[in-house]
């Protein structure tokens, strides 16, 4: 998957959880200037990140795939088939 997107996606997951981005670096265990990497596409996220964010989230897997693996989630197609109707 690209990174870029899912980078945006885990994006909307901070913002949706008001969860901040040192906090979550730090359950990841990971430094801020690398977790801001990742949202910005330039790294990928690790699978044990995957596993821990599946935990802080409460995410179920069909949700995970969407994020983490998928080309478009369900919102994405939404949003998109909203954009084409304008």
């Amino acid at each position: 998957m690209e990174p870029k997107i899912v980078g945006k996606r885990v994006k909307k997951l901070i913002e949706k959880n008001n969860i901040s981005i040192k906090e979550l670096a730090s359950k990841l265990e990971i430094s801020e200037e690398e977790l801001i990497k990742k949202l910005e596409g330039e790294e990928e996220f690790f699978v044990s990140e995957v596993i821990i964010m599946t935990e802080i989230f409460n995410l179920d897997i069909k949700t995970v795939s969407q994020i983490f693996f998928s080309e478009e989630t369900d919102e994405e197609k939404e949003e998109n088939e909203k954009k084409m109707k304008l």
